[in-house]
């Protein structure tokens, strides 16, 4: 029995989500603020071990303002039934999926109200809602004092009654009629149906003091505590009985130690009178609570020489980390073996567990949690393996670039229309990555992994052809950022720059898009002309001066160029702004500077275009051509260093100055008019020239140039 899918609603910035979970586990990723943690926390707030307790500030933004309409509805005379479906609730809806042929259904069973014999999920709908009876209580808000502001007044009136108020419903749905439900009495159901475990963010490993934590210690307790129930697995209350046992031993010595101290007493005390015939004997008696030993006095210690140990303290934060998650994992497993009734599902929920992790340790982690729940579960031979379910939400690329794509969440953050409201929106890889061809996508994949890619993360994001952008870059915005107003400057937005060829960038587009990220995409026009003076006519690279077409396949992707046919130099200078704009890409390849009507094929040819009196670039003649040929003699490597770091100042090619002012803007919002183009195929080349030699060309060209 698995849970299938999640659906939150008005939860902080869950307003409106519906998540799929893998079977086994399920990688959470996204930029800062988009609500990964509420998901780990709206759990742990119906099942966790505290109970269900939410504030006012829990509820959506965007939901808010219900309160203040129901209320008004309420004075308007509306009926308490009215009123109540006006109010704002915070809920999650599981969807479980279970085997037709497993017999009992357990825990599941009162969830299970559909006729249909063929139907094999259960839904259950956990509400933090109010009661029509409770509408007065709600309400009870004294008015403002004159000159006050009476929704302030209300909301923080509100703070007050929404506990007294508001409870938790648990209700089981028919998935083929969401008109018939049953509401269950109290919670009892629910904590029977799921189990969760939680490892949190801040998981206090380090300390000022070198030694004084003992966080891993402390978890023995837990584990102790698990082992003494009385549906612990055999093998466990055997341990703790021989831990009782060894402790009575302990405590048997100690009091007749303490009697005899205590015997040798009584000469001095007979001195006071004591003890008297009506007086009785002293006897010692010490108690050990195992607990409290293992829990409060129990410390982790590592093996060293001559019997000198180090402390818990002592080690590294990453080892202790790792040891901290697998202790913890065991923890969880033997609760769920202790039940007396296996709940339906269990969650665990791991916050950024590469805390203090090497990256090499990242990238196996996911691979090696369900090593960990084979190894757990061979412990229990002849029971069935753990079935649990992971939701990991992490900020590392070697975390969630390790995960398969079908694996991945992604949480975006939107406007909502209202100022300053917010709202998250889940993308699903496994749903959205098939309109990714299998092989880009094994591609992407692949490339995401090797290069630490962290698109998952950024605000924005820059693509660039070839080693020199990528290093130049950094230099490139500082140049940029000095035009800026200051609230617009890219240095101060969180971009990643990624290095991806020519041949491979098109390759990028369906994802960008997917995760609606503003992207840039820096490329070469890339000109070629027909040579039919050699042996075998071909096409070959030349100046924009002399190029008749362009070779470069993201450009070719972006204008949408049917294959077979081509796209020239002369077409690409005629393309407007807006058609190199979709909602949130842009395309930059190179331009002629202003003044000038001279345009570089490469990023080099275009930088010594751009800045003539630094390299010698002479006034006459071809100064593309000029240009294209001083740009065959330079170091690639060279230049670009000799650029980042050692010339103060210089002009950045207007193509890329273009794309990053663009950059530098907010993002496309749904609220925004849109700006994509209709695309426009170009004419069909002759079909002596339509030599396939030339794209097989580019490629090779651009991927000796990537992989370099």
């Amino acid at each position: 029995m698995l849970i299938e899918k999640i659906q939150v609603w008005g939860f902080r910035l869950l307003e409106n989500v519906e998540l799929h979970l893998e079977p086994t586990a399920t990688v959470i990723v996204g930029r800062n603020n988009s609500g990964k943690t509420s998901l780990t926390d709206i759990f742990d707030r119906f099942a966790g071990e505290h109970g269900p307790k939410f504030r006012l500030e829990d509820f959506s933004a965007g939901t808010r303002g219900k309160f203040l309409e129901a209320k008004a509805h309420r004075e308007a005379g509306s009926t308490p039934d009215e009123v109540l479906a006006l109010l704002p609730t915070i809920a999650v809806t599981l969807t479980f999926k279970y085997d037709l042929t497993a017999g009992e259904l357990g825990p599941l069973a009162p969830f299970v109200i559909d006729l249909d014999p063929d139907c094999s999920t259960a839904i259950a709908r956990i509400e933090y809602a109010a009661s029509s009876g409770s509408l007065t209580t709600l309400f009870d808000v004294q008015e403002a004092e004159d000159g006050g502001d009476a929704i302030t007044h209300f909301y923080r009136g509100l703070r007050e009654t929404l506990p007294q108020a508001y409870r938790t419903n648990v209700t089981a749905i028919d998935p083929g009629d969401p008109t018939n439900f049953l509401t269950l009495e109290g919670t009892s159901a629910l904590s029977a149906l799921i189990q969760c475990g939680f490892v949190g963010a801040q998981r206090t490993l380090d300390s000022n003091k070198p030694g004084d934590t003992a966080v891993i210690g402390r978890l023995l307790g837990t584990l102790f505590q698990t082992a003494n129930s009385l549906t612990a697995a055999e093998a466990d209350q055997a341990l703790v009985a021989n831990l009782k046992a060894s402790v009575s031993k302990i405590e048997q010595t100690i009091q007749e130690d303490f009697d005899t101290m205590v015997k040798s007493l009584l000469p001095a005390l007979s001195e006071f009178g004591f003890p008297s015939l009506n007086d009785a004997e002293l006897r010692p008696e010490t108690s050990l609570n195992v607990e409290t030993l293992l829990s409060d006095h129990t410390k982790i210690f590592y093996s060293g020489q001559h019997g000198v140990h180090l402390p818990e303290g002592y080690n590294g934060l990453g080892t202790r980390n790792l040891i901290y998650l697998l202790l913890q994992l065991e923890a969880f497993h033997k609760a769920y073996r202790a039940r007396s009734i296996r709940p339906g599902a269990h969650l665990v929920f791991i916050e950024e567990p590469e805390a203090h992790l090497h990256p090499q340790m990242q990238e196996v982690l996911i691979s090696q949690l369900n090593a960990a729940i084979k190894a757990l579960s061979a412990k229990y031979k002849d029971e069935p393996v753990w079935q649990v379910q992971f939701v990991i939400s992490t900020h590392s690329p070697h975390v969630a670039n390790a995960a398969s794509f079908e694996a991945v969440r992604y949480f975006l953050s939107s406007p909502r229309g209202t100022a300053g409201s917010r709202r998250t929106k889940v993308k699903d890889f496994r749903q959205g990555s098939i309109t990714i061809e299998k092989k880009d996508r094994d591609f992407l994949h692949q490339y995401m992994n090797l290069t630490r890619c962290d698109l998952y993360f950024a605000d924005k994001a820059i693509l660039v052809e070839g080693p020199t952008e990528r290093i130049l870059m950094p230099r490139i915005v500082r140049l940029v950022d000095k035009e800026l107003a200051s609230e617009k400057k890219l240095g101060r937005q969180y971009i990643t720059a990624i290095e991806v060829g020519g041949a491979y960038a098109h390759i990028f587009y369906a994802l960008l898009d997917f995760l609606e990220l503003k992207s840039l995409i820096i490329t070469d026009i890339d000109a070629v002309r027909f040579d039919s003076s050699k042996e075998k006519p071909r096409w070959v690279k030349c100046s924009c001066s002399e190029g008749e077409r362009t070779s470069n396949a993201a450009i070719h992707n972006w204008f949408s160029i049917p294959k077979g046919q081509q796209i020239s130099i002369e077409a690409l200078h005629g393309k407007t702004a807006e058609e190199k704009l979709t909602r949130y890409r842009s395309l930059a390849y190179q331009v002629a500077e202003d003044g000038s009507s001279w345009c570089g094929r490469s990023f080099e040819d275009a930088l010594i275009l751009a800045n003539p009196d630094l390299f010698g670039l002479p006034e006459e003649g071809d100064r593309a051509g000029h240009a294209w040929e001083m740009a065959q003699d330079l170091n690639k490597s060279d230049t670009a260093l000799q650029f980042a770091i050692e010339k103060p100042d210089w002009s950045v090619p207007k193509y890329i100055k273009q794309g990053l002012v663009w950059l530098s803007e907010p993002p496309w919002s749904p609220e925004d008019p849109s700006p994509i183009v209709e695309r426009v195929d170009e004419v069909p080349m002759d079909a002596d020239v339509a030599d396939a030699s030339c794209s097989q060309a580019a490629v090779e060209d651009t991927s000796q140039r990537f992989d370099r």
